[in-house]
């Protein structure tokens, strides 16, 4: 036997050791809210989420759902182990399990004329569904327990105010407490109330089941007592998903919820899964964390509980970083518009910029440009062109060669574009677009325009612009001439090479133009770059 003594110190060497294995946890914590915070990219943070998650709970593999709720699926640009693969899980039941995921009600004049409609009880029963309305209930707590379905509105379609007063009595319903025992009395007074206002032809009152993920009626009139179920088990992913709740499971095997799909296919051996919902701070689901295999054992309460507090700062992060995408897309969306307006100009025009666009990435990328160049690049050939915006339409469609004076209104276009550029609220990311734009008339040998710089004072990416504006505009229709082919294109360029043109980029768009044009995957997207 040992001696109080000895327990003593042995109680107190555990102490230091939860104690010291508590801070290097809190340390952690604070490095990955830190490395998390500095990344704005969603295609680079998923990944990093990832890999401070599986560091930080010592588990094998992590995977990072986000919810697509317009193509209602869970989707992940990355999974552990699995290289580039991704995954995709459909969250398809029926419009009543897209009430439930939702909470939002469903109202359809034609159910038939929605992908999202489940048949099969039509089928079942011989009833025809026309028209329905879906309306989510809740309970005190605000959680979805179920959903009201109404069908076949006897004047055709469910109005405005059906949905409306059919909100209010499920309201009611929540406020006089019926939610916190529902039973099949209850339930069907509630269907009997909103039938007597909507005049449908049916009505049924659904219950979800939170443990296995479906849903299944307590009142279903017109089907002689018969109970309808629906499975809305996704496996473990889409049931948290659904529910927003947490999931531990010790041994997925022995856990009917689990889908072995996956398994199947990579040949892993997933052995328990500590699966988390990613909520907003209006409480609604971005995404789903699945943490697998713990290294040690198995998933702990205090490594639920650690995650719980991880999880609130990732759906921030994960928020921020879709807001900023979301306005990057937003911004390059007016920026093509813009350039589509220029080009709408003339019909022989149109596409003119995008595909400038399109060359100058793909020589950037051929030389090795980073993704900020690119950036830059992709913005700065999107409006090289738009001072035109200030040339007489009838000087830019003339068939026939312009005048010196008309040429000189026309070359005036770069110095029209430098000064809308100029008054352009760009981030400090852009401030050398208007220069470059600017300079893409400039040539190597100072016979270019506005300025007639020489080679080491026109910028690089500049270079570049102006090779892949006279490469497009060879290879195009104009009113004075027939398009050139590539091969002649080619040729004029190389006519030039080290004299007006820079060879490392001509060389590039060789490269670039030779490995896309036996591709099946056509031109690269520029606007992936940013």
């Amino acid at each position: 036997m040992t001696s109080k003594s000895e327990d003593t110190v042995k109680n107190l060497k555990e102490k230091v050791r939860q104690l010291a294995s508590e801070n290097r946890r809190l340390k952690s914590f604070i490095g990955i809210d830190k490395s998390l915070g500095l990344e704005r990219d969603i295609d680079r943070l998923l990944p990093l989420v990832m890999t401070k998650i599986s560091e930080f709970l010592d588990a094998e593999r992590s995977t990072l759902f986000l919810v697509d709720w317009e193509r209602m699926s869970l989707w992940t640009k990355f999974a552990q182990g699995l290289g580039k693969e991704t995954i995709n899980i459909k969250l398809k039941m029926g419009l009543v399990g897209l009430s439930v995921i939702t909470g939002e009600t469903v109202n359809l004049p034609n159910a038939y004329e929605d992908p999202r409609f489940n048949s099969d009880i039509d089928e079942l029963t011989g009833f025809r569904t026309e028209s329905i309305l879906i309306v989510p209930v809740y309970n005190r707590q605000s959680e979805i327990i179920g959903a009201v379905e109404l069908l076949n509105k006897n004047t055709g379609l469910f109005t405005k105010e059906d949905q409306e007063v059919s909100e209010r009595i499920v309201s009611k319903f929540i406020d006089d407490g019926l939610t916190e025992k529902v039973n099949k009395q209850n339930a069907a007074e509630l269907i009997h109330e909103i039938r007597q206002f909507t005049s449908c032809a049916r009505g049924s009152f659904f219950i979800l089941n939170r443990q296995n993920g479906s849903l299944h009626t307590i009142v279903s009139e017109g089907l002689k007592g018969r109970e309808i179920s629906l499975s809305i088990n996704l496996g473990v992913a889409g049931l948290v998903a659904i529910t927003g709740e947490w999931l531990n499971i010790q041994d997925v095997y022995a856990d009917s919820r689990f889908d072995r799909s996956t398994d199947e296919k990579t040949g892993y051996r997933t052995r328990c899964i500590l699966c988390v919902p990613i909520k907003n701070h209006s409480g609604e689901i971005l995404g789903v964390l699945e943490t697998i295999n713990k290294k040690n054992g198995t998933f702990s309460n205090s490594d639920m509980e650690a995650l719980k507090t991880l999880t609130a700062n990732i759906a921030i992060h994960i928020e921020n970083a879709t807001l900023f995408s979301e306005q990057n897309r937003q911004f390059k969306s007016i920026l093509k518009v813009m350039a589509a307006s220029i080009d709408a100009k003339d019909p022989l025009t149109a596409g003119h910029s995008e595909n400038v666009t399109k060359y100058a990435i793909g020589i950037a990328t051929e030389l090795g440009f980073g993704e900020t160049e690119r950036d830059v690049l992709c913005i700065a050939a999107l409006l090289h062109d738009y001072g035109k915006i200030g040339v007489d339409d009838i000087i830019l469609k003339k068939p026939a060669r312009l005048t010196p004076q008309e040429y000189d209104i026309v070359k005036n276009h770069v110095r029209i574009t430098k000064n809308i550029l100029n008054k352009m609220s760009l981030s400090r990311k852009y401030r050398t677009v208007s220069l470059v734009a600017s300079c893409h008339h400039e040539l190597m040998d100072g016979s270019g325009y506005p300025d007639g710089i020489t080679a080491d004072d026109i910028p690089f990416m500049s270079k570049i612009l102006t090779v892949a504006d006279v490469f497009e505009a060879l290879t195009a229709d104009r009113h004075y001439r027939k398009a050139h082919t590539s091969e002649q294109a080619f040729e004029e360029l190389e006519k030039y090479a080290g004299i007006k043109y820079d060879s490392n980029i001509i060389r590039a768009l060789k490269s670039f133009w030779g490995k896309n044009q036996t591709s099946d995957s056509g031109f690269e997207d520029p606007f992936r770059y940013s």
